[in-house]
């Protein structure tokens, strides 16, 4: 089946055996069995179709050509290969997962990092899209501002934007291995599913994850009424999530939505008055973010 790419992909290379050379220009994927070996010339693909041949075959790891510090790989083969525990020193470590959406060189982009990113973090690159950055436990640690800083410099630099999953700090032993794939597959969904914020964690991410979850049936039965309610009253849905992104203070609501305080308490007690859900109390704040999370997700344009 690889073989057939050919006709596509008329400079790739293929061969029966392992490749031991390997180059950032080609990137190489392999059947089920491993027993043909293809690689395409980095150039020659898109993000899509570089997407959809992931989906199709096995991709070689990519990473140990982009990465020269023998650290970083210690950390890819312990996380993605089944390798022993990297020579970290004794504490806590998390990962910061980063996708990049727009094709950069990667050289310059590795470089960039290494020159915004503190002393106490560890740049490993998985592909030309996807890296890690492993924080060790500091005093000072990278919040989202920081974060942030590093996007708007990432975005202005090499015109692309790019997204981060912040993990949480643990360990480094067998569990961390479990912890840090719960976070990827929490992050592919979030990349997927939240579009309204580029930098997210497992806070943020796991009310929708839980959604994501919940039986069809059960969250018709739970938010139907709220969702008509945010149908027929379109700003209402703004008022309330302000609300609650703002420690359900009115005036911080208020203030942040331009309107007066009494108009804001007024649409909180319209809102309890229709769903019969007091957003005041912290189950009632809970099961309404719920619900505004579960019209977003059937209303908004997808991604």
């Amino acid at each position: 089946m690889l073989t057939s790419l050919l006709l596509k992909y008329p400079n790739a290379a293929i061969q029966k055996h392992y490749p031991t050379e390997r180059t950032s220009k080609k990137i190489w994927f392999t059947d089920e069995h491993e027993n043909e070996f293809i690689g395409i010339e980095a150039s020659d693909l898109s993000r899509e179709e570089m997407e959809l041949l992931k989906c199709l075959f096995k991709e070689l790891s990519g990473s140990k050509r982009l990465n020269e510090s023998p650290l970083a790989n210690e950390w890819v083969e312990f996380l993605f290969e089944d390798g022993t525990i990297p020579s970290a020193r004794p504490s806590e470590y998390r990962v910061i997962q980063f996708t990049i959406h727009e094709e950069t060189d990667v050289h310059l982009l590795k470089e960039a990092f290494n020159h915004l990113l503190p002393h106490h973090t560890l740049l490993v690159l998985m592909n030309e899209y996807e890296g890690l950055i492993i924080e060790e436990w500091n005093e000072v640690q990278l919040d989202e501002e920081q974060l942030r800083s590093i996007s708007h410099v990432i975005e202005s630099d090499f015109f692309a934007s790019i997204s981060f999953f912040i993990g949480q700090f643990g360990m480094v032993d067998p569990g961390f291995i479990a912890s840090f794939h719960y976070e990827r597959e929490m992050y592919k969904y979030s990349n997927m599913s939240i579009r309204t914020n580029s930098i997210q964690s497992v806070v943020t991410s796991m009310p929708s994850y839980i959604l994501k979850h919940l039986p069809n049936e059960w969250k018709y039965y739970i938010f139907n009424k709220t969702s008509q309610v945010f149908s027929e009253d379109k700003e209402l849905i703004q008022t309330v999530k302000a609300f609650l992104e703002n420690q359900s203070n009115i005036s911080q609501t208020a203030k942040k939505l331009y309107m007066h305080r009494n108009s804001v308490q007024y649409r909180i007690e319209k809102f309890i008055e229709k769903t019969m859900i007091d957003i005041k109390t912290f189950e009632g704040a809970l099961l309404a973010y719920f619900a505004v999370l579960v019209y977003e997700s059937d209303n908004l344009p997808k991604k």
